[in-house]
């Protein structure tokens, strides 16, 4: 699940672009922060998180973000590590952990809208040498639970706790013969009725056959569980993606495939699994793309490829019938000067030369729940950057329960336009202008936007250690 960036306080600016309304706010300052989250519409008030070194830092704010007040929390422990954060209707829930005297402390503290204490609980304490990795951290759909879980040499460490009365369900080690929890570990899934699902996968280097085995484990308990074996029709399962579709109430997988050289996609899968009608050993349909098609999409003749080349599985999508709509994008990266002789920040030598970013096309695969494919699109963009990371590139997907926006940057500047793809059910698309950043000296950031209810999109506009947050309200 998405983690949202940031929000920013006091608005600053309108704009009108094709009907939309746009606001931008005035500037935050972020620098010397580890990270920032926001948490919107806690009962009503805006709530920024500041994590920074040994200070963790709660801004409040109005639904007209007007400042109300700044809080920090008396912690117990200045060397935390936080886990985590799930937002209620009126509330937040903090999670965290530190190290006390060789144990792990495992926190949760329960904050109203105004960043008051309402319940706080320790509910575990265990040996550090129990457990070497820091601990990852998920929670349900309808958010009544949360997930502990850290992947060891003798298995995975799972503490499920009800998040709305912070008791534990059970925790335990998760140990499976024939199966590495941590080398092997891909996926990760929480259903709402409390059920876990791993996905695994054996990389073998000597035995090309064994490396295209998956495996999912649905667990009821860290001493009751079930493993289904997958394998795809043909070639290797090369990126992957899963979600759990709470509607239909099955595993939703999405993945490209590749034959004997990963940097080649040669086609793609996407299926829905129901886990109690699987047979031990299930085969997942794939479909090979034709090579008229890698012709139309790569623009070299029939024949000269055999796949695709530097395209990667970017988002995935559960449609409501159960299917799945796969998100790809063309991205490649090239070094134009090497990094030998180039002196970084305090005399010390970059890790990597001057680097070039191309995010292109996106081709648009949606498949029927039983993997047999629907239909195909693909959306044309360009966009190039450098030295940036591509932080400016890529799109955002946007979600009405009609239509898919799929928003983006036309160049990478501080002065362009913003536009979209309008996607229907059936991959019908158009295309259209949302709004221009000329004179506004914004950089946004698509990829870490966020959807806030069904038509409002908050996108962070970053620059340097300084943020604005801009808001486009749909009609």
């Amino acid at each position: 699940m998405r983690r949202i960036i940031v929000w920013m306080i006091f608005v600053g600016a309108f704009m009108e672009t094709s009907a939309q309304k746009v606001t931008v706010s005035r500037d935050i300052d972020i620098k010397g922060n580890y990270s920032y989250d926001i948490l919107a519409d806690i009962g009503g008030n805006i709530i920024f998180y500041h994590d920074k070194p040994g200070e963790h830092t709660f801004d409040i704010y109005d639904q007209n973000f007007r400042y109300i007040q700044t809080i920090v929390p008396q912690l117990g422990n200045r060397q935390i590590s936080p886990a985590g954060i799930v937002t209620m209707d009126s509330s937040f829930h903090y999670y965290y952990t530190f190290i006390q005297n060789g144990e792990l402390h495992y926190k949760a503290i329960a904050f109203d809208r105004y960043v008051t204490v309402v319940d706080s609980f320790t509910f575990a304490v265990v040996d550090k040498k129990e457990l070497m990795t820091r601990p990852g951290f998920i929670y349900s759909e309808d958010k009544t639970k949360v997930l502990f879980f850290n992947p060891g040499d003798k298995g995975m460490y799972l503490r499920l706790v009800n998040n709305l009365n912070f008791e534990t369900y059970y925790e335990g080690m998760l140990s499976i013969p024939g199966i590495q929890l941590k080398s092997e570990f891909r996926k990760i899934l929480l259903t709402n009725d409390g059920k876990i699902y791993i996905i695994t996968h054996r990389e073998s280097y000597w035995d090309k056959k064994e490396s295209r085995f998956f495996q999912l484990i649905e667990v009821r308990s860290p001493a009751e569980y079930s493993v289904r074996r997958m394998f795809p029709k043909s070639d290797d399962i090369t990126h992957l993606k899963c979600l759990y579709d709470e509607n239909n109430r099955k595993i939703a997988l999405a993945g490209l495939t590749s034959y004997d050289d990963e940097s080649i996609i040669t086609g793609y899968l996407g299926v829905s699994l129901d886990f109690q009608s699987m047979d031990q050993e299930t085969e997942l349909k794939t479909h090979r793309f034709s090579a008229q098609f890698i012709s139309d999409v790569t623009g070299k003749k029939k024949g000269k490829v055999k796949g695709i080349p530097d395209i990667r599985l970017a988002d995935m999508i559960l449609r409501e019938d159960g299917g799945v709509i796969l998100f790809t994008e063309t991205v490649r990266e090239f070094v134009r000067r090497s990094q030998i002789m180039t002196p970084g920040q305090f005399g010390s030598f970059p890790s990597r030369g001057y680097m070039d970013y191309y995010h292109e096309d996106v081709l648009v695969l949606a498949t029927y729940p039983n993997g047999d494919e629907h239909w195909r699109q693909t959306l044309f963009k360009k966009q190039f950057s450098q030295d940036d990371e591509g932080a400016y590139s890529s799109f955002f997907l946007f979600r009405t329960p009609s239509r898919l926006r799929l928003i983006y940057n036309d160049e990478i500047s501080q002065h362009n336009t913003v536009s979209e793809y309008v996607l229907d059910p059936l991959g019908n698309y158009e295309r259209k202008s949302v709004l221009s950043t000329e004179y506004q000296n914004l950089r946004l950031r698509f990829t870490v936007a966020q959807q806030m209810g069904a038509s409002t999109l908050l996108i962070p506009s970053e620059k340097s250690s300084r943020i604005n947050l801009v808001k486009i309200e749909y009609p």
